[in-house]
């Protein structure tokens, strides 16, 4: 995934490097070089002034609190309030990954809290969003249970028991997207560690 990030003062520039996993940062004083990138990132001035308008790449804005509330109202998807560092964007950047995957025989696409499977789309509340996508992120792999306590943000079930619903809550997601009772299996509890999504990426 493709982020570009416009620094037209180049003071954020110090913070440029090669990103582990998914996403990879560019960093310009302007929005030429935007062609090809899966996101923008750029001041909120600049979005207020109809900058990166145009097409359908999702923006993050970035500027004082002040500016929030009429950066959302411009159209941005999400706001980084200053100071912010890359490891808090890449956080950010990776809710408006796509990811396309499969459970046995039942393939999935996902992106932004939509999870879309062969008898639809279902839309994920914010726990349950943040639960896949630290499963997505390690798909076949153990995720501890500490990280799904860490994420726990919100309205959602809370407490030590706060993990085990909401995996039983994505479970039945993942089913009802398929339309299969039994997709729910694939998302598996780990004895003593915590859960592990049994899929595959889709080439």
């Amino acid at each position: 995934m493709r982020v570009l990030v416009i620094d037209p003062g180049l003071k954020h520039v110090g913070k440029e490097r090669k990103a582990e996993g998914p996403l990879s940062f560019f960093f310009s004083p302007d929005l030429g070089s935007s062609l090809g990138c899966d996101l923008i990132v750029l001041p909120a001035g600049l979005l207020l002034e109809g900058a990166g308008a145009d097409g359908d790449v999702p923006r993050i804005a970035y500027g004082p609190a002040s500016l929030m509330a009429d950066a959302f109202a411009e159209g941005c998807a999400d706001y980084l309030r200053e100071p912010w560092d890359l490891e808090e964007l890449e956080a950010r950047a990776l809710r408006f990954r796509s990811w396309q995957f499969r459970l046995g025989e039942h393939a999935y696409a996902y992106s932004i809290g939509r999870l879309t499977g062969e008898a639809g789309t279902v839309t994920l509340p914010e726990g349950e969003r943040r639960a896949l996508e630290l499963l997505l992120n390690r798909l076949g792999r153990p995720v501890p249970r500490r990280a799904f306590l860490r994420i726990r943000r919100g309205p959602g079930p809370s407490g030590a028991r706060g993990p085990d619903m909401t995996v039983s809550r994505l479970r039945s997601r993942l089913a009802r997207a398929a339309g299969d009772s039994r997709a729910g299996s694939f998302l598996a509890a780990v004895r003593n560690y915590g859960y592990r999504l049994d899929g595959k990426p889709c080439a």
